[in-house]
């Protein structure tokens, strides 16, 4: 447990003293030696022509993953920026070892091309050899992807423009929202503290406060257009040149999922979008309004009168994880006493929260916490990915990357165990609010992500279809998909469609459906762990499988069966039966 006062920033310094630090220098030099050694080793060897030679390549290329992964220079940079938009010095380090690292990995990029080129006739040799059972999975992943994989001259050339033609985009997108501030009441406040505040204000307040937001969006929305349009153009020259399908079909792929069962996820859901319209319609009954305002989406229908205060949420969350089990206990303090998360929101942070894993480095929680219910949540889910990180860790380095698939699940289960906890110790009334919240919550996480899967969809056909659209077009659009799953309890105006320059996530192609496998996994992990608490065994499998395994396997050994759609049906009918709850109680409480 803690003791003294709890750090609330980060040390930077254990990583680099500053850019100038020489452990910089040495470990980029420790790389390309080791690259180049590699590549005269291999570049010219016949390392796939049996199983007991792909076993030595094998066991030297995560050899040089290991030298690779000591370096946290880019990381570095990375969280400087984000806690200072205004580090040009942290972004220019970040560009040119970008650039460096790059022209390193395409070095090495005939590694994995050359594997992709065994025959499927022989491929069954090597995925069968006893030798070679440790990488089975990983080149069961080679070979899945082989029919996507360029030339390596091609290979080379995509790795060069991705930074140029993507992640500049991005970086200047996030930049540039970074320094925006909102004038309100005779303040200016940070964009991201704005659109945190606005779901506490009263109802004239909020909406008053939603409409500057809009307008600060729409002012920037010329930069937005001419991003999205840019890389989604880039992804559309990539996915043609690989031979994808579909817009999302290299998304599902590198998610380690099958593309059909995913596709009949998001078409359950949005079959399913009566689901969110009932809960918004009683949402809207609930705050006493006959129409609700895109503002008043995430408003608490009352208060929980606890202030959560980062030390009362450090102590709650400590003493919860504790009674799931007493590592996750011991990893959560380890990182709060280890000046590993950023608390505070300031002027120039990024908004939102994250938890960066690393291989050789610390795990970093990067937060916005305000003192409330909802940072409290957030400290939860924050932690979640973080213990999912650490115990990755038993895992060989070639499978502590967990797919991104699965992370929402460990998130969201400690999330659940600990709002499930705090509810004991409210009010009646408060319990509503509690379980209100909760929906509020599933139906965020599952509707409208899928809803944000069905506009990003639509954007890249549409884009595809045209060569660009206008920023215009694209607030029509997202208002069109925030209309299908909200209903008609709301007023949407075209102005809330420019809310797509905030969301992230439509920039990291796809990401969105993860939110909505995952959250429903995790209801069945938690309703299972609740039932007995021994299945936390099964849980903890899940937590340290890192990448060793398909989500579907490492499910199916917890006792779930994913591929079955009964299974996500269920989930869904889980909510109603959530919301039929709340109706009944609220009644009685109005009585």
């Amino acid at each position: 447990m803690s003791k003294g006062k709890i750090k609330t920033k980060w040390n930077l310094k254990k990583f680099y003293s500053s850019e100038k630090d020489p452990r910089i220098e040495r470990e980029i030099m420790a790389i390309e030696r080791a690259v180049i050694a590699f590549e005269k080793k291999y570049k010219k060897s016949n390392y796939t022509s049996s199983p007991n030679k792909l076993l030595k390549a094998l066991k030297d290329y995560e050899n040089l993953s290991e030298i690779s992964s000591r370096s946290k220079a880019g990381r570095y940079f990375y969280f400087r920026k984000d806690l200072n938009s205004e580090d040009n010095v942290a972004q220019a380090y970040a560009t040119k070892l970008d650039n460096r690292l790059t022209l390193l990995g395409n070095r090495i990029t005939f590694f994995s091309l050359n594997i992709s080129k065994i025959p499927r006739s022989k491929q069954n040799l090597f995925l069968q050899d006893k030798g070679l059972s440790k990488y089975s999975y990983l080149l069961k992943n080679i070979f899945d992807d082989a029919k996507y994989v360029l030339s390596e001259k091609e290979e080379q050339m995509v790795s060069l423009l991705a930074n140029t033609s993507y992640s500049m985009w991005v970086d200047g997108q996030e930049k540039l929202l970074n320094i925006q501030t909102v004038d309100f009441k005779g303040q200016k406040i940070p964009l991201p503290k704005a659109m945190s505040m606005i779901s506490e204000m009263p109802k004239n307040e909020r909406d008053e406060l939603n409409k500057e937001i809009n307008q600060i969006l729409k002012s920037i929305s010329f930069f937005s257009e001419a991003e999205l349009n840019a890389i989604y153009n880039f992804k559309k020259v990539m996915d043609e040149r690989r031979g994808y399908k579909n817009p999302y079909s290299s998304t599902i792929l590198s998610y380690q999922n099958d593309e059909k069962s995913i596709i009949k996820l998001v078409d359950l859901v949005t079959s399913n979008f009566r689901i969110s319209r009932r809960f918004y319609k009683l949402h809207a009954k609930l705050l006493g309004l006959k129409k609700l305002s895109v503002a008043d989406r995430g408003v608490k229908i009352g208060k929980i009168s606890k202030k959560f205060s980062w030390q009362t949420s450090v102590k709650l969350v400590g003493e919860i994880f504790l009674k799931v089990g007493k590592k996750y206990h011991d990893i959560f303090y380890k990182l709060i006493n280890s000046e590993q998360v950023d608390v505070y929101p300031k002027a120039g942070k990024a908004g939102g929260a994250y938890c960066s894993p690393s291989h050789n480095a610390p795990t970093m929680i990067f937060l916005n916490h305000t003192d409330d219910f909802k940072s409290l949540d957030t400290l939860a889910h924050e932690m979640g990915h973080a213990i999912h990180t650490e115990l990755s860790k038993s895992q060989p380095l070639i499978y502590q990357d967990y797919p991104i698939s699965s992370a929402e699940v460990a998130s969201t289960f400690f999330e659940q165990a600990v709002l499930d906890e705090v509810e004991k110790g409210l009010s009646e009334r408060e319990k509503i609010v509690s379980l209100h919240n909760r929906l509020m919550g599933d139906v965020s996480t599952i509707f409208r992500q899928v809803a944000f899967f069905n506009f990003e969809l639509e954007l890249h056909q549409k884009i595809r279809a045209t060569g660009q659209i206008s920023k215009e077009e694209i607030s029509k659009l997202l208002k069109k998909h925030l209309e299908s799953y909200m209903g008609n309890a709301f007023d949407i105006t075209d102005d809330d469609g420019y809310f797509y320059i905030v969301v992230s996530h439509l920039r990291r192609f796809f990401y969105v459906y993860s939110y909505a496998y995952g959250q429903i996994i995790s209801r069945s992990f938690f309703e299972n762990w609740k039932r007995d608490p021994k299945f936390i065994e099964k849980i903890d499998k899940f937590l340290s499988a890192g990448g060793s395994k398909s989500p579907k396997e490492i499910f199916r050994d917890c006792g779930i069966d994913i591929s079955n759609p009964k299974f996500f049906e269920d989930g869904l009918k889980s909510i109603e039966k959530d919301i039929d709850r709340l109706e009944k109680l609220s009644k009685l409480t109005s009585k």
